[in-house]
């Protein structure tokens, strides 16, 4: 609380910057494309969901025989050129991101579109015929016109401690939640809806679903009984604890790294010293942290990944509403 008040005079100039950069977006058109755009977003910064959320839409389109493509800046790419990622094979994760190749492992035949311009991004896959662009993290990224906009909300703190960056996770002012076609509220119960402030846009509840695990090689794992050390890069770490807790896994131990962590072979020795102090028979993780290390992974210890499946409430009437 106290480095949230000390920060209020940088929060105050957000402010005023997220307000002028709302006025100008008001005035300047958006860029259109051929392909129809869907964008998953949200206001906070940090895992909200959107990316998983992304994923579903994506697979459900494919699923329907729909060309489908996906939208994103790669954050964290060691090599920043543009291209294209799919071939959940060969999919590297240094050229797309952590979070895009994840996808590509996860919904087969999804070809991923990777900018730091993702309206240049979303015009190449509309020159290649691409009928459905899903833009991820696009909630912020007003120069495409989008024909849905969604946002995610995590249900338990949709909206951090209610104050903007840096004070709080707010990359925008509630507001803007105004400009959303359609709100997912991800892990949430009905009866415990957050407060949206949006009566236009309909609200949908989201719960993420524990399928299991998968080895390296992407076979399916029983771990349960195994004591197990646990580590990941995310954002918000305790939701992946919480995660493995519920399941009932037998961890022993927790290793946090920052967000988007880029895994040394000095990393996979201190998980490996750990595991040896308490005793551990494997080590689990999330799939984005996954994909870093296919081939940074030295150690003899046994590596998992979590897979984690989206269910939504009023599945038809979501994707008639979104248009799929």
């Amino acid at each position: 609380m106290i480095r949230a008040i000390l920060l209020l005079p940088f929060t105050a100039v957000y402010y005023i910057v997220c307000t002028i950069w709302g006025a100008y977006w008001k005035r300047k058109p958006s860029a259109k494309i051929d392909s129809k755009v869907i964008s998953v977003g949200n206001i906070t910064a940090g895992g909200s969901g959107k990316t998983t959320l992304a994923g579903y839409i994506c697979r459900h389109l494919l699923e329907r025989g729909r060309r489908t493509a996906m939208v994103a800046r790669g954050y964290g790419r060691p090599e920043p050129a543009s291209g294209i990622c799919g071939d959940a094979e060969n999919v590297s994760w240094e050229r797309c991101g952590d979070e895009p190749a994840a996808l590509a492992k996860s919904v087969p035949g999804l070809k991923i579109y990777v900018d730091s311009d993702k309206t240049k991004a979303a015009e190449r896959a509309a020159s290649d015929g691409i009928e459905y662009v899903v833009v991820d993290d696009g909630f912020q990224h007003r120069g495409l016109f989008r024909d849905c906009d969604i946002v995610c909300l995590d249900a338990r703190r949709p909206y951090g401690n209610g104050l903007l960056l840096p004070s709080g996770r707010l990359r925008e002012p509630r507001r803007s939640l105004k400009r959303a076609d359609v709100i997912v509220v991800i892990d949430g119960l009905s009866r415990n809806r957050p407060p949206i402030g949006n009566l236009k846009a309909p609200v949908f509840i989201g719960k993420k679903i524990l399928k299991g695990a998968r080895s390296q090689n992407g076979n399916p794992a029983n771990i349960h009984g195994s004591r197990l050390i646990a580590f990941c890069g995310l954002a918000n770490p305790e939701s992946f604890l919480g995660t493995l807790m519920d399941a009932e896994y037998q961890v022993v131990d927790f290793v946090k790294f920052r967000d988007h962590h880029i895994y040394t072979e000095g990393d996979v020795r201190r998980i490996e010293i750990a595991a040896e102090r308490t005793h551990c028979d494997a080590a689990v993780t999330t799939l984005k942290d996954a994909v870093k290390l296919e081939r940074t992974w030295t150690s003899r210890l046994p590596l998992y990944h979590l897979e984690i499946a989206l269910e939504l409430e009023n599945e038809n009437e979501f994707l008639k509403l979104i248009g799929i």
